[in-house]
C-alpha cells in the first residue's frame, strides 16, 4: 500500500503535540503503518477516514507504535555496537558540517552553537548521547540538561538523521524542544 501524504500529514500532527524529535523516517513508517490499519479498517467495512479513525486512535497507535520502536532497545547495546553508533554520529555531524567539542554529558557528542542560531546556557551548543539501553537523547552541553528523546533508527542512516535534525535544531529551522511550553 502507499503511503498518503493525509498519514505522514496526520502523524507528523501527533508529534508535534511531544517535546521529542522524530527522524522522517519514523515519521513515514508510522505513516505505513497508519495505512495499514485504514486499509484494514476498509477490509471490515469501514470504507471512509471519519468511520474508521473518527477520534484519531489508529493515528495515535501508528504513531506511538513506531516511536516505542525506536527508543529505548528491547536488548541492550554491546560496547561495540555503541561505540559504532557514536562514530556514525560523529561523522554525520561532520558531513553536516557541524563542529563536534567536548561535552561534560557522559557518553555524549558536543555539538558548537551555528552562527546566528540559537544558544543554549554557558556552553551554547548541544550534545547527543546514547547508551547501552536507551535511544537517542538530545541535551544542553552542560552537566544539568533536561533530556529529550530523539526517535530515530539505531543505526548510520538513523545517526546521519539525528545529526540533520540537530542542526535543524542548532539553525533554529525546527522548533527548540527546551523552549517549547
Amino acid at each position: 500500500m502507499t503511503i498518503t501524504t493525509d498519514s505522514a500529514t496526520r502523524i507528523c500532527r501527533i508529534y508535534e503535540r511531544h517535546t521529542a524529535l522524530y527522524a522522517p523516517s519514523v515519521v513515514t513508517e508510522a505513516a505505513a503503518l497508519l495505512d495499514a490499519y485504514l486499509a484494514t479498517a476498509a477490509q471490515h467495512g469501514l470504507h471512509d477516514l471519519e468511520a474508521a479513525d473518527d477520534e484519531g486512535w489508529l493515528a495515535v497507535s501508528a504513531a506511538e507504535a513506531i516511536a516505542k520502536k525506536h527508543g529505548r532497545p528491547r536488548t541492550e547495546r554491546t560496547s561495540a555496537e555503541l561505540h559504532q553508533l557514536v562514530r556514525e554520529l560523529v561523522a554525520a555531524f561532520t558531513e553536516e558540517g557541524l563542529e563536534v567539542v567536548p561535552t561534560e554529558v557522559r557518553m555524549g557528542t558536543g555539538v558548537a552553537p551555528v552562527p546566528a542560531g540559537p544558544t543554549w546556557g554557558m556552553a551554547g551548543g548541544l550534545a547527543v548521547a546514547l547508551y547501552t539501553d536507551s535511544g537517542w537523547n538530545l541535551m544542553v552541553n552542560s552537566t544539568r540538561t533536561a533530556v529529550h528523546t530523539i526517535y530515530a533508527p539505531a543505526t548510520a542512516a538513523g545517526a546521519r538523521e539525528v545529526a540533520q535534525l540537530v542542526h535543524g535544531v542548532l539553525r533554529g529551522d525546527l522548533e527548540d524542544p527546551f523552549r517549547r511550553r
